[in-house]
This record gives C-alpha cells, sequence and structure tokens, in this order.
C-alpha cells in the first residue's frame, strides 16, 4: 500500500480494534484486527483475519471510482459521483414526506430513455507468480551494483513503525499517534 501511494513516512495515527476470535489457544495477539490509519489527511484502513482464508487485495476508492488490485490483477470500476437513487435515511420519513422526496427525487435525477451511460469497468490480469524470485533478484542486483532499492531501511522502518502502531492501539484500546520529535508512540 506503501509502494502503491508513493507513500515513505510513518502513519500520524493508527486506532485498532480486534480480539482473539477463533485461535484461543493461549495466544496474545489478536487473530482478528481492523486498524484506520491516518498519513497526513489520507485515511487508510487495513483489517486482518487469521481464521479466514483470502487473496491479498487491495482497494483505492477515490473520488472517481474504486482501483482494486490483487497478486495478479487490477481493476478499475469508474464511478460518476452522482447519486443514482434516493437517499436511504428516507425511510425514516413520514410516508407523505418520503413519497414527496422520492417523487421529486426521480423527477429532477432519472436520465431520459436513451442517455443512460453505460458504467464500463476495465480488469488486466496477467499469471499468478511467486514474488519471492523477483524481490530477492532485485536485492542481489543491489548488492552485486550498488543502486539503492526502492524499499530501503527507511522504508521498512516506516512500515515496521506502522504495524507496531496497530498493536500498540489495540492493546491501550485508543487511539495512538506517532511523535515524530521524540520518535515515540503516544497515546
Amino acid at each position: 500500500m506503501m509502494f502503491m501511494l508513493g507513500i515513505n513516512e510513518p502513519p500520524k495515527q493508527a486506532s485498532a480494534v480486534g480480539g482473539i476470535r477463533r485461535w484461543k489457544d493461549g495466544r496474545n495477539m489478536p487473530d482478528v484486527h481492523a486498524v484506520v490509519y491516518y498519513y497526513g489527511e489520507l485515511p487508510v484502513y487495513m483489517r486482518l483475519n487469521v481464521g479466514t482464508e483470502m487473496p491479498e487485495t487491495y482497494r483505492i476508492q477515490g473520488s472517481k471510482g474504486v482501483l482494486e488490485v490483487t497478486g495478479s490483477s487490477l481493476t478499475l470500476a469508474p464511478q460518476t459521483g452522482k447519486d443514482g437513487y434516493p437517499s436511504y435515511y428516507t425511510g425514516s420519513f413520514p410516508r407523505a414526506m418520503r413519497e414527496a422526496y422520492v417523487e421529486k427525487w426521480h423527477q429532477e435525477n432519472d436520465p431520459k430513455p436513451g442517455q443512460t451511460a453505460m458504467s464500463e469497468t476495465i480488469s488486466f490480469s496477467g499469471p499468478d507468480f511467486d514474488d519471492v524470485r523477483p524481490h530477492l533478484w532485485t536485492f542481489f542486483e543491489a548488492v552485486r551494483t550498488r543502486k539503492p532499492v526502492t524499499e530501503d531501511v527507511v522504508f521498512g522502518h516506516n512500515a515496521a513503525l506502522a504495524c507496531h502502531m496497530a498493536n500498540e492501539s489495540y492493546f491501550r484500546k485508543g487511539t495512538v499517534s506517532w511523535d515524530e520529535a521524540s520518535k515515540t508512540i503516544r497515546g
């Protein structure tokens, strides 16, 4: 995630929840763990569930759509940003008010016949691969040529620090922040 978004800094904040839900075997680390990070003003949600086998997937949700990245595929689902139907919260309106709102919404927002644009999802897929070999090749080439690697020691520190912040938040049961001046995690 940090590599894809071009982030090479620790998160400013982390807030985690979770627990030991499946593997009640004496461990103290959660097997279900969800964390919201703030990298500057960018919220990033990460989750872990070691009781369920799932492929590693990243979803980047932006104002123009959703980009989904897996080990061997990339999918873009564009979105216009316009409401496609009346608001869900109208169920709490009194009946007459709800009906009037829904009718007005459809009058103002329903596309005219023949004007409905089709959403076009774009997908690219490649063969599954073992990422260990290319990773090792990059490392060996960096050693051989003395060229710097993309994910250097600072990058590794920042990625590991995010994990430490998630764990600290989980055990402290509250949000933690990274204090750059003192290089400490604060609760």
